[in-house]
């Protein structure tokens, strides 16, 4: 590594404030105690008022948001329950494969990558199988750029009696998603993305209907169990809240991340990730890309997912970000590899400014290539984005 620092607009990790990463210099501090104790709860509250789950047991787990994927899952079908995993991308596989270490019995309904989840298709395979016990899913599918319907998903679920199991790792903090409101059983997400933080911590949620069901079921667990750490919460609240050493620079930039998102309004925050998208997709359409996501309806707010034009190799574009404008933006996966980009745009990255220079550096990166581009054309087409 030479030490060059590349702005990040990749879909995760994200570029942080300097006000945030400073959180993490400060000296450090015990991670036990009367004030940490305090510090805690209320960094765990803030989380509550971000995911709209007042309802919820939450937890801040130390690790990656597989952790908090695999302590919702295992709490809730490792002791064989079956559940219903429906994949439409690189991230639903995975989910998959989790669910399979926890439970052999999983069913699955797959859709085409770049399309959304579909709520009566659900509903069908629920119908089909009364014995399916919860049904897990990717909010916002960070390999196509599709954020799946998950209101209407969760009611389905809801309709059926299942828990609905989400994985919102690229969606909290920059799309909507209202825990007590959809009736979600479970959200696991992580810090690096949309709620503006370094990697390193995973919070997970559960709701009263979905803990009862955690509370019977008897899973292969440890750290990873949220009895585990309900119980130091509980027998240890005041002191030591959670069962193991937290990092507390990262829960020191938490605390001043989520606070910050809670200043700028929920709303207005979803909104303007949503703009800053809906932008980018328009100006690289402009330039001959096309959209992963089948429909607008269903692009994600998050992060953009965009095929490159015919002949044109999309590591060629990264490269050209990277070398000349020292940008990161992400690649294809699976049967994407090489034909698509995929760009992070979350909290300080999704910014107007921030658009308009990437989509510069784009237009920059296709000239070089002999494409026949002409200056601002991706720009002209954001007016009335």
């Amino acid at each position: 590594m030479d030490g060059t620092h590349y702005k990040l607009m990749i879909p995760g990790p994200i570029e942080m404030d300097p006000a945030v990463l400073a959180e993490m210099g400060k000296p450090l501090r015990a991670h036990y105690g009367p004030e940490w104790a305090r510090f805690y709860h209320e960094t765990v509250a803030l989380m509550k008022r971000v995911m709209l789950a007042e309802r919820a047991r939450v937890f801040l787990v130390a690790g990656p948001g597989t952790a908090a994927i695999e302590m919702a899952l295992g709490g809730i079908v490792g002791d064989g329950k079956k559940v219903l995993v429906t994949t439409n991308g690189f991230f639903g596989d995975r989910l998959v494969q989790i669910a399979r270490a926890y439970t052999p019995h999983v069913i699955l309904l797959e859709i085409p990558w770049g399309e959304p989840l579909d709520p009566q298709q659900l509903d069908d395979a629920l119908k089909r199988d009364p014995e399916i016990r919860a049904v897990a899913l990717v909010h916002c599918e960070t390999s196509t750029g599709v954020l799946n319907p998950l209101k209407e998903l969760a009611e389905v679920c809801r309709r059926h009696d299942v828990l609905c199991v989400v994985d919102a790792v690229s969606s909290l903090g920059g799309a909507e998603l209202r825990f007590d409101e959809w009736g979600l059983g479970a959200v696991a997400s992580a810090t690096q993305k949309g709620l503006e933080c370094p990697p390193g911590l995973a919070p997970v949620a559960f709701s009263p209907e979905a803990w009862e069901v955690v509370e019977g079921t008897r899973a292969q667990q440890w750290y990873l169990s949220p009895k585990t750490w309900a119980r130091y919460e509980e027998e240890w609240g005041e002191w030591h809240p959670h069962p193991t050493t937290m990092p507390s620079g990262l829960m020191n930039a938490l605390h001043l991340s989520l606070t910050r998102i809670l200043e700028e309004g929920l709303e207005a925050r979803w909104a303007r990730h949503e703009r800053v998208a809906r932008a980018l997709r328009r100006g690289l359409e402009a330039l001959g890309f096309s959209s992963v996501a089948c429909e607008e309806r269903f692009a994600s707010p998050t992060v953009t997912a965009m095929r490159t034009p015919e002949g044109v190799e999309a590591g060629a574009v990264m490269r050209f970000l990277k070398d000349e404008l020292g940008v990161l933006i992400g690649g294809g996966l699976g049967a994407l590899k090489g034909k698509a980009i995929r760009v992070g745009h979350m909290g300080p990255t999704a910014r107007m400014g921030e658009i308009v220079s990437l989509l510069y550096g784009v237009e920059e990166a296709l000239r070089k290539m002999g494409r026949d581009v002409g200056p601002g054309q991706a720009l002209r087409a954001l007016n009335g984005s």
